[in-house]
């Protein structure tokens, strides 16, 4: 059997197969490859937005709680290789400082970047390969 003939996951077709296998990768803290469906606005329960007041102190304002969101997982942005070329003295300094900091050199030219003024997300700075 050639590797065009295999079915998708090594013969894993069943929905629950895949199900298994998704929730073993998010309790292990991986991120998920698809998209999480949104959830129809009718399906939420509608959530109080005032806090009781206590009867025992009357000047005691209510308080308002936000409505709740339905936890999502935030992902990295898609990525795209680019290459620079650069003086080896700056090559070598990018490799010390990010030896140091126990983090990937991408993360300090981003950080670099973000502090020059481009757009820069948090969730993108983490080197998701070192934990």
């Amino acid at each position: 059997m050639s590797k065009k003939d295999r079915p998708p996951l090594g013969g894993l077709n069943n929905d629950d197969d895949l199900a298994r296998i998704r929730a073993y990768g998010l309790s292990r803290g991986f991120l998920p490859t698809d998209p999480i469906p949104p959830t129809p606005p009718a399906s939420i329960p509608p959530i109080p937005t005032t806090a009781p007041v206590l009867a025992s102190v009357p000047e005691q304002a209510p308080v308002t709680v936000p409505p709740a969101l339905p936890a999502q997982m935030i992902r990295p942005a898609p990525t795209k290789p680019w290459q620079a070329m650069f003086p080896d003295y700056l090559i070598e300094e990018l490799r010390h400082a990010a030896a140091r900091e126990g983090t990937a050199q991408k993360v300090i030219v981003m950080r670099a970047l973000r502090a020059a003024g481009f757009r820069v997300d948090d969730i993108d700075l983490q080197d998701l390969r070192r934990r």
